[in-house]
């Protein structure tokens, strides 16, 4: 990704950046230092003048500015990308399915998460209540949480790790009233002290175990909500011809 902002250049650098630019234009191949002396400058000046405008050398610089691709000198993605591309390239969607089998037999749908995961239930709440003509509700504390559910309840939990919080009391609250809940994770933990009838593991792998679960990403899960939405919508086309 790079960020070409031109508001970042003073002037001297500015009348360099458009000088040499041109110069590009017609020598794709110019060296770093005949083009700092065609521009009466030094070659730290311009590979300053580079990495400020957001390059990574002075040769990502040329072949933009000559219209080629661009490759990237540093080929090295962190490992949550590695790990979030390769879930995208082994993605099953028969987890969507087994889901929305689950999902279409309840009319009264509450969704629970806590802290960031909190927000992708709101979200995928919205998106819900755009094509699904049911109950939906969100909540982020247990006692509302256990308040909401009965027999008619589709009680769905997203949690990154299941660490969080042992939702024990929230489950026993499902049980009770006869509710069906469903835990979504995005690792895979084996390690899990509630028993839940129900488990999505949406990943096999981990992130970074020194984060904190509140600092996770939530990616796959906004991966998993949009595949969802696009299944529902698909469904919902068919069924209007």
């Amino acid at each position: 990704m790079i960020n070409i902002n031109l508001n970042k250049l003073n002037p001297l650098e500015l009348s360099v950046h458009n000088k040499l630019s041109n110069i590009i234009k017609s020598n794709e191949n110019i060296k770093i230092l005949e083009a700092a002396d065609r521009c009466d400058v030094s070659s730290s000046k311009v590979s300053k003048l580079v990495r400020k405008l957001g390059f990574e050398s002075f040769k990502q610089y040329k072949q933009f500015f000559s219209g080629e691709q661009i490759i990237s000198e540093d080929k090295k993605k962190s490992t949550e990308l590695e790990r979030l591309k390769n879930y995208i390239e082994n993605f099953d969607s028969v987890v969507i399915d087994n889901f929305l089998n689950i999902f279409k037999q309840y009319n009264k749908i509450v969704l629970f998460g806590l802290g960031p995961s909190f927000i992708c239930m709101e979200y995928f709440a919205y998106k819900l209540s755009l094509l699904a003509d049911k109950s939906i509700s969100v909540a982020q504390s247990e006692d509302y949480a256990q308040r909401l559910v009965d027999k008619e309840t589709l009680l769905i939990v997203f949690s990154v790790t299941g660490k969080f919080s042992s939702f024990e009391n929230l489950l026993n609250t499902a049980k009770f009233c006869g509710a069906e809940m469903l835990l979504i994770l995005e690792e895979y933990n084996t390690s899990l002290t509630v028993e839940v009838d129900n488990i999505f593991y949406l990943t096999n792998s981990t992130q970074d175990e020194s984060l904190l679960p509140f600092e996770k990403t939530r990616t796959v899960f906004f991966i998993f909500i949009e595949e969802v939405m696009a299944k529902l919508m698909s469904e919902q086309q068919k069924n209007n011809l």
